[in-house]
This record gives structure tokens, C-alpha cells and sequence, in this order.
């Protein structure tokens, strides 16, 4: 990211809520985005999750111009690319933890068939195959959470993006997701982390402050 800039009409005037971000992550990054409520941290983890656009600047993610790009291009680049974590799970209750897990393929256009060994081996990655028939509500916070993270995995995207990902959990059950996304970044995943919490930040390998729209490097 270069230059970028981001501001909300407020009536007849505008608030500028991210002010000229720069910030380059590495393949194979583990980094956590650290800011209070109201710093702009959750505005610039949708801009880089391609779900808002941005009034100027430069975004590249993996060779792609995000800013040339169209809305169908955009939907393209959140499948593909970035796997959601969100602090709340965004698990769908009616459907059982093997068909959470299965939707971003089935968009991609997988059959049952293909996706099904797919999802498996991610269940499996965090522990969770055995569980693949349950439905949410029949799992605890963490479980949850493991599921959302294999959905995440599926299709192995560039970037894992995590929202609060500990938000929703107790000290101990966050201290297990936050050690197996220690795990997945020694495999090779790209993680980018935002949160409120100094020391859920302190499992990322690197950490930004975000405070007033403004990005400070460390």
C-alpha cells in the first residue's frame, strides 16, 4: 500500500478516517495491525480485504492493481486471495461444520465431489474432522473459531485475514487459536492480524500501531 487515503461523507463534510498509509507485507509475514476503537484500524483491514475502496493511493496484492480494478474482478480477488477470520466466526447455523467449510469452493464452482477431500484435510489441519457432521451450535467458541479458520485456508489463499480473531473467546481458548495461527505462519501463511490488544499482538512476528488514521512501523 502506498498514499492511501480513505474518508466518509459526514453530512456536507468529509471525515477523513485513513491518512497517506504505507505498508509493504512479505509472503510468509506474521503481522498484527494494533490501534484503539475509532483508530481506523477496521477501515483499512476491509480495504485490505477488498470489501471498500479507497479516494486515492496505490494497493497491490500479489501483482493486482486493486484500485483498477471492478467489483466482479474484486469478488474474484476475495475468493481466491484472502481468507476471512472474523472475531464472531460468520459460521451459517443451519449448515453443518463440512458444508461452512465447503462454501468457498462450492463459489469457485467445486462439485460436492471435488471439494469434499479439500475440506476434509482442513478440518484436519485444526484438528476438527472428527466434528465435520455438527452444527455450530454444537461446538464451543474455540471449535468454532477452528472452523472458521479452516474455511479460511481453503483454497489456499494468499493472505489469512483475522478480525479480532480472540474477541469472542476466554484468555485460554484464544491462547490456542492464537498458537495455531503461530503454526500456520511456519508453514508458510501470510497472516495479518487486527487488533485492540497488546497482547494478543504480541504473537505476530511484527507489529504496527495504527492511531488517529495514522500507520506507525516499528
Amino acid at each position: 500500500m502506498r498514499g492511501i487515503n480513505k474518508s466518509y461523507a459526514m453530512g456536507q463534510e468529509r471525515l477523513l478516517v485513513l491518512k497517506d498509509i504505507n505498508l509493504t507485507v512479505e509472503k510468509g509475514e506474521f503481522l498484527a495491525i494494533l490501534g484503539p476503537s475509532g483508530s481506523g484500524k477496521s477501515t483499512l483491514m476491509n480495504i485490505i480485504g477488498c470489501m471498500d475502496n479507497f479516494d486515492s493511493g496505490e494497493y497491490i496484492l500479489d501483482g493486482n492493481a486493486i484500485q483498477t480494478m471492478k467489483d466482479s474482478q474484486l469478488t474474484k480477488i476475495r475468493n481466491r486471495e484472502i481468507g476471512f477470520i472474523f472475531q464472531r466466526y460468520q459460521l451459517i447455523p443451519s449448515y453443518n461444520v463440512l458444508q461452512n467449510v465447503m462454501i468457498p469452493l462450492i463459489i469457485r464452482g467445486y462439485t460436492r465431489r471435488e471439494a469434499m477431500p479439500i475440506c476434509r484435510e482442513s478440518l484436519r489441519s485444526v484438528g476438527l474432522d472428527e466434528r465435520r457432521h455438527h452444527k455450530p451450535n454444537e461446538l464451543s467458541g474455540g471449535q468454532q473459531q477452528r472452523v472458521a479458520i479452516a474455511r479460511a485456508l481453503i483454497g489456499n489463499p494468499n493472505i489469512l485475514l483475522a478480525d479480532e480473531p480472540t474477541g469472542a473467546l476466554d484468555t485460554a481458548t484464544g491462547s490456542e487459536v492464537l498458537e495455531l495461527f503461530q503454526q500456520l505462519n511456519e508453514q508458510g501463511h501470510t497472516i495479518i492480524m487486527i487488533t485492540h490488544d497488546l497482547n494478543v499482538a504480541s504473537h505476530a512476528k511484527r507489529v504496527v500501531r495504527i492511531v488517529d488514521g495514522q500507520l506507525f512501523t516499528q
